[in-house]
């Protein structure tokens, strides 16, 4: 799909999504509990290398770089028409991956008709959203996927099913353990990396990978 967006104009756009497409990361060593996720994104043009070699695989998401990563993985049909967001100008760099993941039911804005591009991303809202654009649903009560999670309290009400969707599907992804989901805290791009490579396994694009961090 395409996003609009050249690899020079990435390459200019320090701390957003990188910029050249590389196979490894001085950042990512081979023993990193993700980096099996991070290297099948790489290998399927989901993800790139920052202009200096490194993939930041611990720092935050934000909304236009999920936005710009769902696009990548997944081609998913209309389900609404596109909306204007009064903080996301025709020429800002994720503009069109924004409209694409909003008409695709990923991603929705905020009340005022505003998006917060970069604003980070808890990880309750990275697994809604993947659940959303997906269109997963889960088995059962929310209690009976997600009551086992020691912090299963700490979950917005708004998340419970969409939470409790990307569970079934073995979207979740919690390291360092697997009974803490840790909802409320920003998702690092490790994370996000890790649930996007499930979906892509839920929806039969991908083989399943061996993990002792999915519940």
């Amino acid at each position: 799909m395409s996003l609009s967006l050249t690899v020079a104009t990435l390459a200019s756009l320090v701390g957003q999504i990188p910029a050249q497409a590389q196979t490894t990361f001085s950042d990512v060593p081979s023993d990193y509990w993700a980096a099996q996720y991070i290297q099948a994104l790489v290998e399927r043009g989901v993800i790139r290398g920052f202009a200096d070699g490194s993939f930041r695989p611990d720092e935050p998401i934000t909304r236009a770089q999920f936005a710009v990563l769902v696009n990548q993985a997944f081609e998913r049909p209309t389900v609404r028409s596109a909306v204007r967001f009064r903080d996301v100008e025709s020429s800002y760099w994720a503009a069109s991956a924004i409209q694409t993941a909003y008409t695709e039911g990923f991603l929705s804005g905020y009340p005022g008709n505003v998006f917060n591009p970069a604003q980070p991303m808890p990880r309750a809202q990275v697994l809604v959203a993947l659940a959303s654009g997906l269109e997963l649903k889960p088995s059962g009560t929310n209690a009976s996927v997600i009551g086992g999670f020691r912090d299963y309290n700490s979950i917005p009400f708004y998340a419970l099913d969409g939470v409790a969707a990307a569970t079934f599907r073995d979207l979740t992804v919690n390291y360092p353990n697997i009974d803490f989901l840790n909802p409320n805290r920003a998702a690092t791009r490790a994370e996000v990396a890790a649930s996007i490579y499930q979906g892509l396994v839920a929806t039969s694009r991908a083989p399943a990978l061996e993990s002792p961090y999915i519940p």
